[in-house]
């Protein structure tokens, strides 16, 4: 304890040396809502604790050690001059390593972990002995072919992405991919800084970000920017160090790069929208990861600035993504070559491509415009991603990761990261997933100057500042598997507590402005202070809303109905034509053939069927089912169905997220998955 209030006393005296050089106390004026942050919050929660501590315990320390055998850190060590060999070539290597110092830096604001933090150290040390006298930082544009440690010029990675310091920040969309990667490692590694600051109160990394940051401020002129190329990040990782400091050239050179470093790259489907300077766009196109990067950094710039043109484009990328690029379990990519999206409304089911770090990306951004715009359809949204197709990407082991998070799959031909298949491996997605799990405290509250905002059901404490006094609650849940969550203030206050009510609850919609929609079942929801059940309540933008003077001890009960309810989808999505989901409360559920032995593809599920909810003790070391009867050739079945996030954590069958409800639907061919590529 007398260690943490250490840290919060550094990072307050930190805060407080940069504060000067902003003009404003909020870096964020035009934000309806301000983040409450990770540091902020104690999760305490009988379903994420465990996910925390298999990622802090388990998964950063594996992952680690496959980034020491195949030299990713070595890299970092090489270049300070610390060790001989050869440098290790891969496409941008670096972020992963600074994706894991974030997770870690999250996962310390949980439980703290000397060994791991140790080890983290150290690498931070490397890392900041590699940085060049300039700021400049990316171990692959460091040294020259002359260098001992140079890779070899035919290496085919290096005619692909280049070398050496002749090409850094040398990216133009003409060259694709060549030196590119560049701002996006960059991105991450300022990500890191910050995160691992505010979970240690420790600033080395912290300083590297930011002198980094400052070289791109300074090399970035107006003229390099409008021709420059990358993948984005850089975008979130400045205006993470905008946030820190208040120093508005961050904040200034974000809103240059969002409007017009070129994400575009030669094989996407619709150049002629996605080249355009980014607050012109109005329909998503281009790889899916990097537009929502994109999309999540410009947020930010538009929450910092007001700025209407780039507010207009947001809007309008959202309504396109949410509205006819998005599949049932908020993943996106239709299988289209390159990873990206498709064409409005296609969106077939077997080849959805759905990338780990894309369906990450959608709870960053839906995070943001939620703060942007203080409404709950964009929390309802990241719920889905927490539940589903982000908690999808890592096994209950935390040692295998899927890249794509499939909907319907068959059994054959499961052999590549395309296709459904958890491997160990160390690449973008299984650097992403770790932060996703230990962060999860980022997304849960918010706050304005008169409400402290409750928008994901996690147990956990908060303490924060509003409007100048310390505010103080804790939450107490059963989510994902009931509905039942309590608050109890830990301080006196005069504050609102504004709850969200999910869309699943009793709402018709599955995500707001989407083409999924429920089926009849609704739920209820019913409210206690202190006992006493409250019948009127204010709805504020989608929350209940309760305003009072708050004493020590006062305790506010929610319950939240969770019927099973049937998720189905509007006529224009031709592929989902007489097929639905199971979902109860924020989760969705899928058959697998470990539990089924009928073809899954060929079962009928009679919108008259009963569906039940129970607790398996066996099924993956105990988990809430969903059973009920089926028909297969006219044949009455009994079928089992477990959370989706579960799935392929048994070894390879076939899987169905989307049932037949109606006879007669037709099969999609099968992808092949074999050929596909991973192309960043």
């Amino acid at each position: 304890m007398k260690r943490y209030y250490c840290s919060l006393i550094l990072l307050l005296c930190f805060l407080n040396s940069y504060s000067q050089k902003g003009d404003s106390a909020s870096p964020y004026p035009y934000s309806r809502l301000s983040a409450v942050e990770f540091n902020e919050v104690n999760i305490d929660d009988d379903f994420w604790n465990k996910r925390i501590q298999t990622v802090q315990e388990v998964t950063i320390p594996f992952l680690l050690d496959m980034a020491e055998k195949q030299g990713k850190i070595d890299n970092f060590r090489i270049v300070a001059g610390k060790k001989s060999g050869k440098l290790s070539i891969f496409n941008a290597p670096d972020s992963e390593i600074y994706k894991l110092i974030e997770a870690a830096g999250y996962s310390f604001a949980y439980r703290k972990n000397e060994a791991l933090e140790q080890r983290i150290d150290s690498i931070i040390e490397d890392i900041a002995a590699a940085q060049s006298p300039t700021g400049y930082l990316h171990t692959q544009y460091m040294l020259t072919f002359d260098h001992p440690a140079a890779p070899s010029p035919e290496m085919r990675q290096i005619k692909r992405f280049g070398f050496g310091i002749e090409n850094q920040w040398n990216s133009v969309n003409s060259k694709w991919p060549f030196a590119y990667n560049q701002l996006y490692c960059a991105g991450h590694l300022m990500e890191a800084g910050v995160a691992y600051y505010r979970g240690t109160g420790k600033d080395r990394l912290l300083k590297v970000a930011i002198k980094l940051s400052d070289l791109i401020c300074a090399i970035f002129t107006d003229e390099k920017i409008k021709r420059h190329a990358d993948h984005p990040e850089v975008e979130i990782g400045l205006m993470k160090v905008y946030e820190i400091t208040g120093d508005k050239k961050y904040l200034d050179t974000a809103n240059k790069l969002c409007r017009y470093v070129s994400c575009s790259r030669p094989v996407d489907i619709n150049r002629e929208e996605n080249s355009k300077p980014l607050h012109e766009q109005r329909k998503a196109f281009g790889h899916c990861v990097e537009t929502t990067y994109m999309y999540t950094g410009t947020t930010d710039v538009c929450r910092a600035t007001g700025a209407k043109d780039l507010i207009m484009a947001v809007n309008s990328l959202w309504e396109d993504v949410v509205g006819t690029k998005m599949y049932i379990h908020g993943g996106i990519g239709n299988g289209a070559h390159d990873e990206q999206h498709g064409n409005s409304c296609d969106l077939p089911i077997l080849p959805t491509y759905s990338e780990c770090c894309s369906n990450i990306a959608q709870g960053q951004w839906n995070y943001r415009l939620g703060l942007f715009y203080g409404k709950t359809q964009y929390a309802d949204l990241v719920e889905l991603e927490m539940y589903n197709s982000a908690l999808s990407g890592i096994s209950l082991d935390g040692k295998s990761y899927f890249y794509t998070n499939k909907i319907n799959i068959g059994k054959e031909k499961r052999k590549s990261a395309h296709s459904g298949v958890r491997q160990s491996y160390l690449f973008c997605c299984p650097s992403k997933l770790p932060g996703f799990i230990t962060g999860i405290g980022r997304w849960v509250y918010a706050k304005d100057d008169n409400a402290l905002y409750v928008n994901q059901f996690v147990g956990s404490s908060v303490s924060t500042m509003i409007s100048g006094r310390r505010v103080s609650l804790k939450q107490k849940s059963a989510f994902p598997w009931d509905g039942n969550v309590s608050f109890t203030w830990d301080s006196s206050a005069t504050v609102a507590l504004n709850i969200r009510v999910p869309q699943w609850v009793n709402k018709d919609v599955h995500i707001a402005s989407s083409c999924y929609y429920y089926g009849r079942n609704r739920g209820a929801f019913s409210v206690k202070v202190n006992g006493k059940e409250i019948k009127h309540l204010s709805d504020k933008d989608g929350y209940l809303s309760l305003n009072r003077r708050w004493k020590k001890g006062d305790r506010v009960e929610v319950v939240f109905d969770m019927p099973v309810r049937r998720v189905y989808t509007g006529s224009e999505i031709k592929a989902n034509a007489g097929k639905v989901a199971l979902m109860r409360g924020p989760v969705l559920y899928c058959l697998e053939g470990v539990d089924n032995e009928f073809d899954l593809e060929e079962m009928q599920l009679p919108a008259s069927s009963n569906i039940k909810k129970s607790y398996d003790p066996v099924i993956l070391g105990g988990t809430n089912v969903l059973t009920g009867n089926g028909q297969v050739q006219s044949k009455n079945v009994s079928f089992k169905a477990v959370p989706y996030y579960l799935w392929q954590n048994r070894g390879i069958s076939a899987m169905a997220m989307l049932l037949n409800e109606q006879s007669g639907v037709s099969k999609e061919e099968q992808p092949d998955y074999e050929n596909m590529e991973t192309n960043r």
